[in-house]
């Protein structure tokens, strides 16, 4: 981000809980513009002025085509050619239909990166997240529900106690009073979000407001800041890459390097601090040998004079450096060989764990791991039901109930796959442990580290904490296909 302020609110936050150690400490948020995206609360009352009043002023009118805030509604009604009168009457309509049932039912797009911010504020100690909103007292259930229903993917929950809305009183005076009444309840606000410029005015004049860092959430609006100074910081989209350090990460969540296959890579992995290294198994299509490799030869035949590392010379480096090995069978049949080679070396079974397709853990394929690795970890994906899991979990229980008794005890879940935080959820929410894999870039690393994973399996390409891993395989392990298809 350009101007720092996650970065800012991070280190603020940080100032206030050593100020105050023994406090609980508040990061307020407003609703409308800063958790949610306001445009679409503004579409569907424009939508609904056309509907009462049998118009087509807003028929063709999308989300996107919003670009200023409700503040600055007459603004963009002269810029679509709606003449003075009609303004006047869109805009009457407009503010006495702000805020109804129908409308807020509309507003449930969560602006971006916002509830991954809220998420890490509500992991950390002594620390809860307050909502600040111009809403009416009368669309708290409704509020309520939207914003959980948003955030139960994300596992994040709001608390009625913990939103104040307006009691009838002017917005700006309600926004004061609600951060008067979160530090009447004891809470130290160390921050305060809000879309509105007028309302962040107002909290700097309030003499309780010293120690509050005031941000203004511009996320939806796509407009240059002004160059003069402000009292506030002004806010783009969360990049919870600006808020999270590598030493924040929870101690319960374990992580592995996806695809330790070359030696440049294993290199890297053995001068960081990752405990798991995650190491393809396949059967070489000639010799017989366990080798490492990504990419089946069914789908990238064996080049001429290729030549992939054989599985115990990478065992025995792992073994040396008091590391851990994370081994995805990708053919049937391979736990038997890949159990005796870890056997030989001494491997013990807190060190070892095992990755293989649904069929093979359904064909007998842990038996041999669970004779001589009893308390391994023992995981398959489970990508191929994720349709069940989302749309007929009874079935999807009965399948994953079959596999665990086969001996499976933890499900692995690519964050490509559609739904892949929902299908997180589903899973922990059944009693299961997850791991997440695939995992890009350092931001879908941070997202699906703050679900609280048993692990997280990632390509480590993440130049902001120095790591060099490579999420797109391709070119590095097969440099000469690389070149000839080119």
């Amino acid at each position: 981000m350009g101007n720092g302020w996650m970065r800012d609110l991070a280190f603020h936050y940080e100032s206030i809980r050593d100020t105050h150690p023994l406090s609980e400490i508040m990061i307020v948020f407003d609703i409308d513009g800063t958790v949610l995206d306001e445009r679409y609360l503004v579409l569907s009352v424009l939508r609904s002025y056309d509907r009462r009043h049998s118009t087509s002023c807003f028929e063709n009118l999308r989300a996107e085509d919003i670009t200023s805030s409700p503040g600055e509604l007459d603004s963009m009604l002269k810029d679509f050619g709606i003449g003075p009168g009609a303004r006047r009457d869109i805009l009457a309509w407009f503010f006495e239909n702000l805020f109804t049932a129908d409308s807020v039912k509309a507003a449930q797009v969560p602006c971006k990166g916002v509830l991954d911010v809220i998420r890490w504020f509500q992991l950390q100690e002594r620390t809860v997240v307050g909502l600040n909103t111009s809403r009416p007292e009368a669309l708290r259930r409704e509020t309520l529900e939207i914003l959980n229903g948003l955030g139960s993917r994300y596992r994040v929950g709001f608390e009625s106690a913990l939103m104040f809305m307006n009691q009838g009183m002017g917005a700006r005076e309600a926004k004061v009073e609600g951060i008067r009444f979160f530090q009447s309840l004891g809470y130290v606000v160390a921050a305060v979000i809000d879309s509105d410029t007028a309302n962040l005015e107002a909290l700097q004049r309030y003499e309780g407001s010293r120690d509050i860092l005031l941000v203004h959430s511009d996320l939806m609006w796509d407009r240059p800041h002004a160059e003069e100074a402000r009292p506030w910081h002004p806010g783009n989209p969360c990049d919870i890459t600006d808020l999270v350090r590598e030493e924040d990460l929870p101690s319960s969540v374990e992580f592995a390097w996806h695809g330790v296959d070359e030696e440049s890579v294993l290199r890297q992995f053995l001068v960081s601090p990752v405990n798991w290294a995650e190491l393809h198994v396949r059967r070489h299509p000639t010799s017989g040998r366990l080798v490492l490799r990504r990419r089946s030869y069914a789908e990238v035949p064996l080049l001429p004079h290729e030549h992939c590392p054989e599985l115990d010379d990478f065992l025995y480096l792992i073994f040396e450096a008091g590391r851990g090995v994370k081994l995805d069978l990708k053919d049937p049949g391979l736990a038997p060989p890949v159990v005796a080679s870890l056997a030989s070396m001494g491997y013990t079974e807190d060190r070892v764990w095992f990755s293989l397709s649904i069929e093979d853990a359904m064909r007998g394929g842990l038996r041999a791991i669970c004779e001589a690795f009893p308390g391994a970890v023992k995981q398959c994906p489970v990508d191929p039901l994720w349709r069940s899991i989302m749309f007929a979990p009874h079935d999807a229980r009965r399948r994953l109930h079959a596999l665990s008794e086969a001996g499976i005890d933890r499900y692995s879940v690519d964050w490509n796959t559609p739904g892949s935080r929902e299908i997180v959820v589903s899973l922990q929410n059944w009693g299961y442990e997850v791991n997440i894999y695939n995992v890009p870039d350092l931001e879908s690393f941070l997202q699906a580290v703050l679900l609280l994973p048993a692990s997280v399996t990632s390509y480590f390409n993440f130049p902001k904490w120095f790591y060099t891993g490579c999420a797109d395989d391709f070119p590095q392990a097969y440099p000469r296909l690389a070149a000839m298809s080119a």
